[in-house]
């Protein structure tokens, strides 16, 4: 028997797999195209009618600038996008990822001597698997240039991010989502099983996620697609195993230099506080040695007991030693 990464006859590859992600929206397909213009006509709130695939790695203008490699780089009327499935914030720094992506995309469709009218507008999408801004309220977000009192520069830089698990948290009645929020639910719910019948109402109501899952379906046949899911899927276990490990790493030495502190501390704290009752205890020795020569002179000089215990604190038996 052929050995097979798909784990049932009828299992359907994860979109928020990242190399999933990418085939559903451009497997040479008309249903594969049609998904694409339908996601983007339903992000950005307009219909889009020309969409063209890009390559996906673009270069910098010299050789140590900073590569940018894309899920997704398309051109819509003129217009340049990037399209990302991200699923892990590495370094609390996939916002100025996002930002840099976008100013990528402007400087390599914008050549030398193009007229300054002539920019196109750029547009950085992230479908965020994790929450990006935990303050926010709202599961999508448009960032462009503004200044304090919200006005905009010229609209050129648009980055817009949808945090999956923050649309996990609504309602599944599909007829109260929004368009965006729908392509959301079919991102977390197109592999899982017990969510089937909300995908079917997805695909009714939202013709774009209905070419999706046909596109998800066809590609979930070939063995290799699976296998390039599993390795996505082994690459984010070692990528959290490793994260731990550092943290654990990071907890354990951190609390053994606590003890190794927190015991020099207590070595020091005990030697000052010994040097502080030494010194105590020797003005108190000190003080009872003088009141005895004192009781003593009083005794030769016929004092009685009673008064010189009074005066001194030595007591008879202390003087009779």
């Amino acid at each position: 028997m052929a050995i097979t990464y798909r784990p049932s006859r009828d299992a359907l590859l994860n979109p928020c797999a990242d190399p999933t992600f990418k085939i559903i929206f451009t497997d040479d397909s008309d249903e594969s195209r049609g998904a694409l213009t339908c996601f983007l006509s339903d992000i950005l709130e307009k219909e889009v009618t020309d969409v063209v695939l890009q390559p996906n790695e673009l270069s910098g203008e010299a050789l140590d600038d900073k590569q940018s490699e894309f899920d997704i780089n398309c051109k819509i009327d003129g217009k340049a996008v990037n399209i990302e499935m991200q699923g892990r914030n590495e370094n609390a720094c996939y916002g100025k990822r996002a930002e840099y992506h976008a100013a990528h995309l402007l400087n390599h469709y914008t050549p030398r001597g193009k007229g300054w009218q002539d920019i196109p507008q750029v547009f950085q999408i992230s479908v965020l698997n994790f929450i990006f801004d935990a303050e926010e309220e709202n599961c999508i977000n448009w960032y462009t240039m503004k200044n304090a009192e919200g006005r905009q520069i010229e609209n050129l830089l648009n980055v817009i991010f949808i945090e999956l698990p923050k649309i996990k948290q609504l309602s599944d009645d599909v007829s109260k989502l929004t368009k965006t929020q729908m392509w959301g639910k079919f991102f977390l719910y197109a592999s899982n099983k017990d969510k089937q019948d909300v995908v079917k109402e997805l695909c009714a109501h939202n013709r774009g996620i209905d070419m999706a899952v046909t596109v998800l379906e066809h590609v979930s046949q070939d063995e290799m697609n699976w296998y390039h899911e599993s390795r996505y899927w082994m690459h984010v276990s070692d990528m959290k195993t490793a994260e731990r490990h550092a943290i654990e790493t990071g907890m354990a030495k951190g609390l053994e230099q606590g003890i190794q502190q927190g015991i020099q501390q207590g070595i020091e704290q005990g030697i000052q506080q010994g040097i502080q009752q030494g010194i105590q205890e020797g003005v108190l020795q000190g003080a009872r040695q003088k009141n005895l020569e004192n009781a003593k002179k009083m005794m030769e000089c016929s004092i009685d007991f009673e008064t010189i215990f009074k005066v001194t604190g030595i007591s008879k038996e202390e003087l009779s030693n």
